[in-house]
């Protein structure tokens, strides 16, 4: 992967300068990830690249800040147990917070100068906004250890192979095959075999057809959806309203934008902002998010290449070999948005989108209305604009783009969508909750104790 000349961060550190240590405590999570999404977008990463970035960024700051505050239970997963080691008392979160971002991007990009350069002037904007004693030492030590064992564990988890993994494609109606524009090979045909954030494995989320791909050619479902998606997703439609269509661009989310993964990390970033939320519920909200995102994408690449659905543009286009005679072929078709290089069963916006909305409303409610941008060509600046009612609306629409841009049948949408909110009750029923309050009784006996050993020390 190559990587631009030095990373824009002179805003966001004039922006820390300017704050003050009070926004500090509750910004050092958000400005890393805006770096993190920054650093995407200008490498021209995909959403399972960048959604397995930001989760091993985000749970090494959770880990770091509750290792010291301890309110919340501390994120594990398989053969990682937790901070190798413990916080001395009274460590400043924020050195920890700070230092165990810092730590987990060297250990990723410490090979790229330009990339060396930006995190550390991150870095020591933020450091340097602390008081220099004893707890900001213990802190940045909490967090180099935290974000160590995190890039220890990951380093393993089988991403660097997931690009070389071998797949040809089948070359066979109802089964994918590079798409136009560019014909480009399948993209991470290995993803679905990386190591998990929080699930024990894939299949209780995957998706199924129920029966081959040709078999399903040959029903009523796939008639109608061959038809609706050739109607409502064809670049010259007339049956697309104007706001489906800025729908499809909005939620498109190519490589060379931040994708998914980063619009609705920018959705949390404004419950933060909203909510006023502490370093802490900051902390949890990003590691539940981000943790749940790209489990996601390990399920859906796992499902993609399990199934191996061809696009719809090949459908339509070949429609003359699918055994269907109520899909006319149509050999010069072209779906509003590019397809993406990989099958099309499951959808990336609809289970991103579910699994995203999970969250997040556990956190800022099912009336949440909010305003978000997106930057459709990668350039850094927001090209369309939208008002959601709440996180449920946001979500329904990112479903539905798949279809108004021509690239996902609606079985993929809607398969997709149940998994991506079964993974975020998953999630939020297995990691980040609040440590237990002692019971009564416990209580009970631990100040018998106190009181007995009170009576010792007067009796002696």
């Amino acid at each position: 992967m190559n990587f631009p000349g030095r990373l824009r961060v002179c805003a966001a550190v004039c922006a820390l300068f300017c704050t003050g240590v009070a926004s500090l405590r509750a910004d050092i999570v958000g400005q890393w990830n805006d770096y993190a999404l920054t650093l995407a977008r200008e490498a021209g990463m995909s959403s399972p690249e960048l959604s397995r970035l930001m989760a091993m960024l985000n749970i090494s700051i959770y880990n770091a800040v509750e290792g010291i505050a301890g309110d919340y239970e501390l994120y594990t997963h398989g053969s990682y147990t937790g901070p190798s080691g413990t916080a001395l008392p009274g460590a400043s979160m924020q050195a920890a917070a700070a230092t165990a971002a810092h730590t987990l991007l060297y250990s990723l990009y410490g090979s790229n100068a330009s990339i060396v350069t930006s995190i550390n002037a991150l870095y020591s904007s933020q450091m340097d906004l602390l008081p220099d004693d004893q707890a900001r030492l213990d802190g940045l030590s909490f967090g180099y250890l935290v974000a160590s064992d995190i890039y220890a564990w990951r380093n393993t988890d089988g991403a660097a192979d997931a690009a070389s993994t071998p797949y040809t494609p089948l070359g066979t109606a109802g089964h994918w095959g590079p798409t136009p524009p560019d014909y480009e090979d399948a993209a991470l045909p290995g993803w679905g075999s990386v190591a998990t954030f929080a699930i024990s494995g894939t299949a209780p989320y995957a998706g199924s057809l129920g029966m081959s791909n040709t078999a399903w050619m040959t029903t009523a479902e796939y008639t109608s959806q061959f038809n609706n998606v050739k109607d409502l997703g064809s670049a010259t439609s007339g049956t697309r309203t104007a706001e489906q269509t800025d729908a499809a661009y909005f939620w498109e989310g190519a490589p060379g934008t931040i994708t998914n993964i980063g619009l609705w990390n920018n959705v949390a970033a404004g419950i933060v902002s909203a909510n006023g939320l502490s370093l802490q519920d900051t902390a949890r909200l990003y590691a539940a998010l981000n943790v749940t995102l790209a489990d996601a994408a390990i399920v859906a690449w796992d499902t993609k290449y399990a199934v191996d659905l061809w696009s719809p543009i090949s459908a339509i286009r070949d429609a003359d070999v699918d055994g269907n005679a109520g899909t006319a072929q149509d050999a010069g078709w072209q779906s509003l948005l590019n397809a993406p290089n990989s099958p099309s069963y499951f959808a990336e916006q609809a289970i991103f989108g579910a699994a995203a909305a999970g969250i997040l409303e556990a956190f800022a409610g099912t009336s949440y209305a909010f305003t978000l941008g997106s930057d459709t060509d990668g350039d850094g600046i927001v090209d369309i604009t939208l008002n959601f009612s709440s996180l449920a609306a946001a979500r329904d629409m990112a479903v539905l783009s798949g279809l108004w841009g021509g690239i996902y049948f609606e079985r993929a949408l809607a398969d997709s969508a149940t998994s991506g909110s079964q993974l975020a009750d998953a999630v939020l029923g297995s990691q980040f909750a609040a440590v237990p309050e002692p019971s009564g009784l416990l209580l009970l006996a631990v100040s018998g104790l106190v009181a007995a050993r009170r009576r010792r020390r007067v009796r002696s």
